[in-house]
């Protein structure tokens, strides 16, 4: 977790960096979010080890194949196995709190587990997506569900949670013993980990619990000052967006007189922004190819393509505020067949196309017509947003390349969608 405290009972606006390079902000926010964690994920690691007699789980498990992304290596010490590794304490205070029958202890325990879990899940979700599938839409379910009944089994529950433990291990090793991952996976845990905090705040306000709430939106806060950078990297407008967007929930919490369903809507802005600022990295993380090395002419007019796209649904976007529905339909419909069909077999070769058509048809579906203009505009800008996460899909992996910034520097500039 963070090393952080409360921003203070005013949570105070603070000046975000400035930095643009993946590695000097990543390393800083990693180095932040390891930091206070270490003594629990060397204990846990070395339980894994015993747990496992070093057998080698990575081996025996289907899904353990090398994933794409990942490039052949010996056994790793990287920073993910860490990382996966400090879920594990909780999985132990939840099945203590379970072996003593105190229902409170034991959902705060799942509480502090998911948070932790919900950080790093992305690593075991590659590796082996089967590990995944046990360990969330089965296990904690399972624990979340008796929890929330009157009269929980507890006995039931705790042998739940222990097997949730012994699975964890197995899930541990695969990123001890397993290749190593494309290192953009190390700055998609570490922007999901503070978003944890984000996500309890939302739970803590539909409970009402504005105290909690405000606790945990401070420390998210608090992390987005390191995540901001990660973010302006791959849309920097979109970065300033979300930047706004905290600072009002900040100033509302520092409100005394601010209700929970006043706050509740302002961290569900917040969250919505993170989750489309998380979404590039991921996007960019998991279609990195580790047996390409350099930028191609190809892959530039691609991005080329994608920004006519871009110029076109802000052309349509403009028409359609001016009132001319028929000039919006039709660059909308250019956008949808033409403009789409030059990249469109790039896109499936990253099985990025079917989202990004989604997107656009959902928009000139209402383009050609009035209508209600935040609808048509969010449409538009979800439309836009698809096209820069197109862009990671076929170019994440080299994005702060010299070559692909100086040819996105050539590109006509496109006003700011609001």
């Amino acid at each position: 977790m963070l090393v952080r405290s409360l921003i203070g009972t005013g949570f105070g606006l603070r000046s975000r960096r400035e930095g643009t390079g993946i590695g000097v902000a990543g390393a800083a926010l990693i180095a932040l979010l390891c930091s206070s964690c270490f003594s629990d994920s060397t204990e846990a690691s070395a339980q894994s080890t015993a747990n496992t007699g070093g057998s080698g789980a990575a081996a025996t498990t289907p899904e353990a194949a090398t994933p794409a992304t990942a490039t052949p290596a010996t056994p790793t010490d990287s920073l993910e196995a860490d990382l996966v590794a400090v879920a594990r304490p909780k999985i132990d205070a939840l099945t203590g709190a379970l072996a003593a029958g105190d229902l409170e202890a034991a959902r705060d325990a799942l509480e502090a587990y998911d948070a932790a879990w919900n950080g790093i899940e992305v690593y075991v979700n590659v590796r082996s997506l089967s590990m995944y599938l046990k360990l969330e839409a089965d296990l904690e379910v399972a624990i979340e569900e008796g929890l929330a009944e009157d009269a929980p089994n507890f006995t039931d529950l705790q042998a739940l949670s222990e097997e949730l433990a012994a699975r964890y291990d197995e899930a541990i090793a695969l990123s001890v013993q397993g290749p190593r991952l494309s290192p953009l996976f190390d700055d998609v845990a570490a922007l999901r980990i503070v978003r944890a905090d984000l996500r309890i705040t939302g739970s803590a306000l539909k409970d009402g619990n504005i105290a909690k709430a405000a606790e945990y939106f401070a420390r998210f806060a608090e992390g987005f000052e390191d995540a901001y950078p990660l973010f302006k990297v791959r849309d920097a407008a979109a970065a300033e967006d979300a930047e706004r967007a905290v600072d009002a929930a900040v100033a509302a919490f520092s409100e005394s007189t601010t209700t929970a369903d006043e706050l509740a809507p302002l961290t569900a802005e917040v969250l919505s922004m993170y989750n489309y600022g998380l979404s590039l990295w991921t996007t960019a993380a998991r279609n990195a190819d580790p047996s390409r090395t350099d930028v191609t002419t190809a892959d530039l007019l691609r991005l080329s393509q994608l920004h006519d796209i871009r110029i076109q649904l802000a052309k349509s976007w403009e028409a359609w505020q001016a009132g001319d529905f028929a000039k919006a339909g039709s660059v909308a419909e250019v956008v949808a067949t033409t403009a789409f069909d030059r990249v469109k077999p790039a896109l499936i070769a990253k099985g990025a196309d079917a989202a990004l058509k989604d997107l656009i048809d959902g928009y000139a579906a209402l383009a050609g017509a009035g209508g209600d203009a935040e609808e048509v505009g969010d449409a538009n800008l979800a439309a836009v947003r698809g096209v820069a996460v197109a862009e990671q899909a076929l170019l994440g992996q080299f994005w702060t390349d010299e070559a692909v910034q100086a040819h996105l520097a050539g590109l006509p500039d496109v006003d700011s969608l609001t």
